[in-house]
Formats: C-alpha cells, structure tokens, sequence
C-alpha cells in the first residue's frame, strides 16, 4: 500500500484552497471554516494528518453547513472512504479531532455562523451575480484572516 510520507501542510495557502475548491466544485466561507478548522486541529494536536488523525464533525447536515466537511477532509487528510471521519446531526457547527489519547473540539462561534448566513441569505440564488462573487471572495478572505480565537471556541479534551 502506498502512504503518503510527508505530513500535511499546517499552513492556509492559495494551492490548498484550490485543492479544495477543485474537491468541492466551488469556493464559498464554509469551505474555507473547514480548512481552518482542519489546520487548527493539526497544530493543537502535532497530528501528521492522514491516518493519525480522526474527526467527528456535529453540524446541520446540509449543504451550506456540509460544505465544511469538504474543507476538513483537504486539510487533514481524514475521509470517508477512511472512515476516519464521521458526521452528526447537530446544531451549530463543531468538530471533534483526535491524534492518539489527545484531542480537541473547534466550535464555530454564533457571530460567524451569523455572518455567514447572513450573507449566504443576502444573495440566495444569485450566484451568477459577479458582485455575489466579489462579497463571497470578501467574506472568505475575512474567514482566512480572522484570528483562530474569533472564529472557534477550542476545547481541548
């Protein structure tokens, strides 16, 4: 069997956003809470990603929210088809890592899943809209900069 040998990268890029865009067929904020989220878990818990890592996400299982899980699965590796990772019914948005007998749970915070659907809402079904584009781009660009402590509650476990 081939494994990857290198650890995941720790780090948000332009070429891992694509890499998830490509898996995900579009950008959009969750897709990138996801990537954060992953990256985040990676560093908390010094996992190589891949195989040494496990997520449970607890989420509205429905796309927009789902698209979270696209942006998890890039940035650590952890898959369905691996069944390292696994989904819940839930409300909010959070996700459980585990790297060994260490672990850590990221929750979204209400403001930004507020402003998320906020925004999402604003322009529902408008998404050939080149200004939908722009405000979608800004919102993520805000996401990817945000510091980790505005964006997740972390529980470390």
């Amino acid at each position: 069997m081939m494994k990857m040998k290198n650890p995941k990268q720790r780090m948000y890029t332009k070429e891992l956003e694509e890499t998830a865009v490509r898996l995900h067929g579009h950008g959009g904020p969750f897709m990138v809470v996801g990537l954060r989220m992953g990256l985040e878990a990676l560093n908390i818990l010094d996992a190589r990603g891949w195989f040494d890592i496990k997520c449970e996400a607890e989420l509205r299982w429905a796309p927009p929210d789902a698209c979270v899980l696209d942006g998890i699965q890039v940035s650590t590796g952890c898959t369905l088809g691996k069944h390292n990772i696994e989904v819940k019914q839930g409300q909010g948005l959070s996700a459980t890592f585990k790297h060994g007998d260490m672990g850590v749970t990221l929750k979204v915070r209400p403001s930004v899943l507020a402003k998320i659907s906020g925004s999402l809402e604003e322009h529902d079904h408008d998404e050939e809209n080149p200004e939908h584009e722009a405000e979608t781009r800004q919102l993520m660009d805000e996401l990817i900069a945000m510091p980790v402590s505005e964006l997740f509650e972390i529980i470390r476990n």
